[in-house]
């Protein structure tokens, strides 16, 4: 049976064009056993004269492909994880943005991944995700870098109960809250003084946002713990984000409910892609920036 590998693009970004037709000329020269089918979502700078890829809806390609390729960034591949209903799916990003953490594959680069896929050189990165749920309303998502509470543009601070499992850990007076997964923690919560963990470890961050007390530190609990946080605000609601997509406004007192969800993301990576590497990369870590000229002792 012939492999289906799925394309979803950010459609904003203005420079995609010139990527999808450098695949599809691959694609044309080499015929790589595998069926390719894109999403573009009506992107204004795709022309959809492919010769070899198909164009399909999103909803299509998740049916029926092995592996999808997103084309944007972190948040492109952030989205499309969300809208996943299949976790069977590997995910290779590539990164036409910023940073490119968990979309770490250059865009040059993109065919050399492909034939290694093919060919079977790649390892699977097994990563965890947060499973939320509001009994109050019977609302259920899942997360996959973090889900963040925010105290929605309120000038004051909000109160956030927390408990794991049937203890109590702490009620925070903050602007907000972040609970991230491994992977998250080089996200949000990194810019939040949160500490870097390793993907594999089966750990939750939990990461309080400018708290009102200089004793709060962020936390780190095993994943198989179950977090209840309750939240109180004097202003009329609160939000809670996932993965930087808000998901609604909700009264004060609104109960959640946190745990590790079953489903994991089988992210598809090369052998030199592994976390330290790229975390050392992504960070410049061991690069030294200071300017010596600047330094009075005599160089030698």
């Amino acid at each position: 049976m012939t492999k289906v590998i799925g394309i979803l693009v950010n459609p904003r970004k203005k420079n995609i064009d010139r990527l999808v037709r450098k695949l599809d000329d691959w694609i044309l020269g080499t015929a790589p056993p595998a069926d390719f089918r894109i999403c573009t979502y009506d992107s204004p700078y795709i022309k959809n004269n492919f010769r070899k890829i198909r164009t399909q809806s999103d909803s299509e390609i998740f049916k029926d492909a092995e592996l999808i390729i997103t084309l944007g960034g972190d948040g492109t591949l952030l989205r499309t994880i969300n809208k996943m209903k299949r976790f069977d799916i590997r995910m290779l990003g590539v990164n036409l943005g910023g940073l490119g953490f968990i979309a770490d594959t250059p865009p040059d680069k993109l065919t050399d991944h492909i034939q290694n896929y093919l060919e079977g050189r790649f390892f699977i990165d097994e990563r965890s995700q947060i499973s939320c749920y509001l009994p109050e309303t019977d609302k259920k998502f899942r997360a996959f870098n973090d889900i963040v509470i925010d105290k929605a543009g309120f000038a004051r601070v909000i109160q956030i109960e927390t408990h794991i499992d049937t203890e109590a850990l702490n009620n925070y007076i903050a602007d907000g809250l972040i609970v991230s997964t491994p992977t998250g923690s080089t996200g949000h919560s990194l810019s939040n003084g949160g500490p870097i963990v390793a993907p594999g470890a089966r750990v939750f961050v939990i990461n309080p946002i400018c708290p009102h007390s200089l004793t709060n530190r962020p936390v780190i609990i095993p994943d198989d713990m179950k977090l209840k946080i309750v939240v109180y605000t004097e202003a009329d609601s609160f939000n809670i984000y996932r993965d930087g997509t808000e998901q609604g406004s909700f009264p004060s007192g609104t109960l959640m409910e946190l745990k590790r969800s079953e489903h994991t993301v089988k992210l598809v990576k090369m052998e030199h892609q592994r976390f330290f590497s790229v975390l050392s990369k992504k960070l410049h870590w061991g690069e030294d920036f200071r300017n010596k000229n600047r330094w009075t002792y005599k160089k030698i």
